[in-house]
């Protein structure tokens, strides 16, 4: 009696393996959701958006689903435990994945169950002033914050962000003495930066574009190796003060651990076409977003490196969350 209980059990099993590939290999058999773990409005959910479209030319609806809270970990928790059939994705920051884990034992562990599928564009980070303060030069800038040391914060978005460890870098690299404002998102960070509340910040292109052309803040520096499309009359932090400096952040797309070979041959095409489209180019483009794409193992070794160059930051800046 066992001998055939273990045998319909083995039998059981090889058709659930069987039903798999099957569904694996008409991927997708339902609607994709894509997890954007930020509000709407962000950059996650810019990102998002664009390529729910994309992805939809697959055969099936592609919805967005805004699963907001604690830097992103709720969204990316949420998705990290969804089936790994390709029918469930998330979108993150690079900071999400370079820099968090390293911070938090939370993020640490999503990360483990969660597998690269492809990049999806850079954001430009500018170095921002108000404009009301009287220098025009990142060079006077540097100038007047080392004859003002420890007298003004700069505006972060929050601990473990982007914003954040750009700045303790660039203070690192300038030897400035600057101390960390910390808000609850870019929105409010940028809304008392142009008040003057605080003197500087690193910030992403589509937070800060707007108020750049519109003349409330003043753009002194790219962070980015070449200037930025979206303002190439801006100097790059390595042409100007810092020779070699780059700090970029990176959007991707992820996935469940797990996720069959041919549900990822799928995906990853689609993904590269639909960054490349005119119409992605064109709408990412006027916020400041260069869209891009890249093999799951480029994404790997790229997160992998910077991974190594925060922990040396966070380590010297003596970065918590707590």
């Amino acid at each position: 009696m066992r001998h055939w209980k273990k045998w319909l059990a083995v039998i059981g099993a090889a058709g659930l393996a069987v039903a798999v590939q099957a569904q694996a290999q008409n991927f997708p058999t339902k609607p994709i959701t894509i997890v954007a773990p930020y509000p709407p409005g962000g950059a996650t959910d810019l990102y998002a958006r664009a390529l729910a479209g994309g992805l939809a030319e697959l055969g099936q609806p592609t919805v967005v689903e805004n699963r907001a809270g604690a830097s992103g970990m709720i969204g990316a928790e949420f998705a990290s435990r969804q089936p790994a059939d390709g029918h469930t994705l998330v979108i993150g920051a690079s900071s999400m994945f370079s820099v968090l884990p390293l911070l938090n034992e939370r993020m640490k562990d999503i990360y483990q169950r969660i597998e690269p599928v492809s990049l999806l564009g850079f954001n430009p980070s500018y170095v921002v002033v108000p404009q009301t303060l009287q220098v025009n030069t990142i060079q006077e800038l540097i100038a007047y914050l080392k004859a003002n040391p420890g007298k003004f914060g700069y505006a972060s978005a929050g601990k473990g962000t982007s914003q954040h460890v750009f700045m303790e870098l660039f203070k690192q690299r300038t030897g400035v003495d600057v101390f960390p404002v910390q808000y609850k998102g870019s929105g409010p960070m940028v809304v008392d930066l142009i008040a003057g509340q605080t003197v500087m910040a690193i910030e992403q292109g589509p937070a800060v574009l707007t108020h750049i052309k519109t003349g409330k803040l003043k753009a002194l520096a790219v962070t980015t190796a070449k200037r930025a499309a979206a303002l190439p009359n801006v100097p790059t932090l390595s042409e100007t003060v810092l020779p070699g400096f780059e700090a970029v952040t990176w959007f991707a797309l992820y996935a469940p651990s797990g996720m069959p070979k041919n549900v990822m041959a799928k995906l990853v095409p689609q993904v590269a076409k639909t960054m490349a489209s005119p119409e992605v180019k064109a709408s990412l483009g006027a916020v400041g977003v260069e869209p891009a794409s890249s093999t799951p193992e480029d994404l790997v070794k790229r997160q992998a490196a910077e991974t190594e160059l925060w922990r040396d930051v966070i380590a010297k800046s003596k970065i918590t969350l707590d």
